[in-house]
């Protein structure tokens, strides 16, 4: 997803919601800081992804932090493990996972949303179904046998991933899972594999090392890339924006809460509403 006017502020609200979290009484300085690299770079950048990775390594440099989200995603977790365990749904039940994941994609420590809220909206999220389901046409073109890499997003939605992993190979796929190497927000690392037991899901867990933005990675050499994937599962926004416009091997299902206009005109959506969209 290529940048668009609409980025820039909220890159900056991303900014503020990051010094506000570290209880950063004066911002200015880091502000101007990170507002004068981004703007010097900001017509090279290829997609809003990689402005937002640059905006949070520059801000943890200044604060003076690794991972600023760290209890965050912790506690996160948990409230998504309560919410599954007092909702779950059955593991035949591809579809209803495909929509937790979706809607769970409104947990988001950067959005600053209060923990009792995050049950309701939950709530709201998977009442409202899917906006856009292409799921079935993506499984009927990987079907049993075939192997996903499935590439996660954020804390606490990792809980209904993990779920719909765990229906992914109960109906015969292998799950190759894609982690941060590095803390980005309150996206799932390395670090948290354990916590969310996803090792009991995953064929193999990788990371990205230090390529947030995929830049340096080829999908289609395999000298570079571990293996031809049948297909992928990418989850939330900032993958969105940095793969969307690339041109992956297989067939890659991006599942998503469409929470900017941007991410709801690719889907053909209303704005925040539940998708998973086949790229073809």
């Amino acid at each position: 997803m290529k940048i668009s006017s609409e980025c820039a502020p909220c890159v900056q609200l991303q900014l503020m919601r990051t010094l506000d979290h570290q209880k950063i009484a004066d911002q200015r300085a880091i502000q101007g800081e990170v507002m004068s690299v981004l703007g010097a770079q900001w017509p090279t950048l290829d997609n809003p992804g990689i402005a937002l990775n640059m905006m949070y390594k520059l801000a943890n440099e200044s604060i003076g932090v690794y991972d600023a989200y760290a209890e965050d995603k912790r506690l996160f977790n948990q409230l998504a493990e309560s919410y599954w365990h007092e909702h779950p749904v059955s593991l035949e039940n591809i579809p209803a996972r495909i929509l937790y994941a979706a809607a769970g994609n409104v947990i988001d420590a950067g959005l600053a949303t209060p923990t009792d809220h995050i049950a309701r909206q939950l709530d709201d999220a998977i009442a409202e179904g899917m906006a856009r389901d292409d799921s079935a046409r993506f499984l009927e073109q990987v079907p049993e046998g075939n192997t996903i890499l499935y590439i996660t997003d954020n804390a606490g939605e990792i809980i209904f991933d993990r779920e719909l992993m765990r229906s992914l190979r109960h109906k015969g796929r292998h799950i190759h899972i894609l982690v941060r190497h590095q803390p980005f927000l309150n996206d799932v690392t390395l670090d948290d594999i354990a916590s969310v037991q996803l090792e009991h899901i995953a064929d193999e867990i990788l990371n990205l090392g230090q390529n947030f933005s995929f830049s340096r990675i080829d999908f289609h050499d395999t000298r570079l890339w571990p293996r031809d994937y049948d297909g992928f599962i990418i989850k939330g926004i900032a993958n969105l924006e940095v793969l969307s416009h690339r041109t992956l091997p297989s067939p890659a299902l991006f599942i998503y809460r469409a929470k900017c206009p941007p991410s709801s005109r690719l889907a053909g959506v209303k704005w925040n509403s539940n998708v998973a969209w086949l790229q073809e």
